[in-house]
């Protein structure tokens, strides 16, 4: 069993890598499962959020391209409080370590965004200090303290402007209020997510 819930896929080889990012961006969506682990300490919260937030909120749940589920890590104990059918505004934080992969796009494996899950994304460089992984769900933003050691990093992880890169990414969910669909699903600034880079 994984440590921080049921239902999170461990890795089947650990690894090490001086590249590590940590993003964070606001969702509005419904409860789809609220669970407390077997340590009776923590629990974890199932979401299903609008795949687009450029175009709103609201998904369609008969058409799978227009929706992501979240299962996410709850640290703050909110899935002692929801159930299912209520919808929460939050943050998701997504974290992890990146690697250099052969490949030729952008994907994610599985239908959920959960712990684990093996996400492929395309690195670019911004400029001398920034580097940007675009994982099709979310981006990450990697800021360095100079171009030496941008260019030193990345020549030892072997990732190039253009290279595709992989994470066994962390999630989690930090809830901010619950309710129903009138209260949640009302104007809220929206935006890609992005978030800062960790080394």
């Amino acid at each position: 069993m994984p440590p921080r819930g049921f239902a999170g896929v461990v890795a089947e080889r650990p690894w090490k890598s001086s590249l590590s990012f940590e993003v964070s961006f606001p969702v509005r969506g419904k409860v789809l499962q609220a669970a407390m682990c077997d340590c009776e300490e923590e629990g974890d919260i199932r979401v299903r959020v609008a795949r687009d937030p450029e175009k709103g909120w609201d998904y369609d749940p008969k058409a799978a391209d227009t929706f992501l589920d979240i299962h996410a890590f709850d640290p703050k104990g909110f899935y002692l409080k929801v159930r299912p059918g209520d919808w929460v505004e939050g943050d998701v934080v997504c974290f992890g370590y990146l690697r250099k992969v052969w490949a030729n796009r952008i994907e994610m494996q599985g239908d959920v965004l959960t712990d684990g899950t093996r996400l492929v994304g395309r690195a670019t460089e911004v400029d001398d200090t920034h580097l940007r992984v675009d994982f099709g769900v979310f981006r990450a933003d990697l800021a360095f303290e100079n171009p030496e050691q941008m260019r030193k990093v990345l020549k030892g992880e072997r990732v190039k402007d253009g290279a595709f890169v992989e994470t066994d990414v962390d999630v989690d969910i930090e809830v901010r209020r619950h309710g129903n669909r009138e209260e949640i699903a009302q104007s809220m600034r929206r935006r890609f997510p992005a978030g800062k880079g960790r080394r």
